[in-house]
């Protein structure tokens, strides 16, 4: 038996442990439809900016504003100036879901300070932080997630006819051809600019993201107008940029002779 001596050994190393941040790409998407002026409003604040996504998080939030009141595109620009500027002064030590519901609570008495009751729109905020997803919402706008295969409605629409529905369940009960014959059931229940703000629909925790989640905020000219399974198809797609362009043909391709005013906005979330 032979046996040899290195003359030089050779030791491993330990591998090289590097920390992976979650990354967003985002995009936007905006139409008049048949409208005669564009109400919605949104914006995207430290999208930009890794250091200060790190740091502070990344917002998104768009507003509806409601084109059977006064003053529609002025109340949703007013709603998004509030939060957004609530958002800077935030205390990322401190609870940032109660932050952000009380943020929209503040939204409200800036807007009916402003307007006197004579505007309204809906809202949907979302902060995205330390790989974590705040959201709050008010109306009947809309916040989807995109995981796996699947699409989920992550925010609860706030109408007469959802009011109606939960409001049975509360006394054992489920006759959804009254609700449905109700003809005030579109009808916003609540929304930002009325001169008591009665409910927030907001997370008490707020919810891990995962690799791979992509995020729609959009007005009801989308989410009332595309099927789910539309959507996920849309959500599919490789980029945001890609998502928004086809979320608009699939729009156009509808011609909806009464089509509302659109505006999604597509979070991708990627390590």
């Amino acid at each position: 038996m032979l046996f040899f001596k290195n003359k030089r050994t050779k030791t491993m190393q330990d591998p090289v442990v590097t920390e992976r941040f979650l990354g967003y790409q985002v995009a936007n998407l905006q139409g008049i439809g048949t409208r005669q002026q564009q109400e919605d409003s949104f914006a995207y604040v430290n999208a930009m900016d890794v250091v200060e996504i790190k740091n502070n998080g990344l917002m998104a939030l768009m507003a509806d504003g409601m084109g059977g009141m006064q003053d529609g595109k002025l109340v949703s620009e007013a709603a998004i100036a509030a939060v957004t500027a609530d958002f800077r002064q935030m205390d990322r030590r401190q609870d940032l879901c109660a932050q952000l519901e009380e943020s929209i609570y503040h939204a409200n008495d800036i807007l009916y300070d402003t307007f006197r009751g004579s505007g309204g729109t809906t809202m949907v905020a979302c902060i995205f932080f330390q790989e974590y997803l705040y959201f709050a919402s008010v109306g009947d706008s809309f916040l989807y997630l995109k995981r796996g295969d699947g699409i989920y409605r992550l925010n609860r629409e706030q109408t007469c006819r959802q009011d109606a529905y939960f409001a049975q369940l509360q006394e054992g009960r489920l006759d959804t051809a009254e609700v449905d014959a109700d003809e005030d059931g579109p009808r916003l229940s609540q929304f930002l600019g009325r001169d008591e703000l009665e409910e927030v629909d907001a997370l008490c925790r707020p919810l891990r993201i995962q690799g791979g989640d992509v995020f729609l905020l959009c007005s009801d000219g989308v989410g009332g107008v595309l099927e789910d399974s539309i959507l996920l198809a849309c959500l599919k797609e490789p980029t945001p940029e890609q998502s928004c362009m086809r979320i608009e043909r699939e729009i156009q391709v509808l011609e909806r002779p009464s089509q509302d005013n659109y505006t999604a906005l597509v979070i991708a979330c990627r390590y």
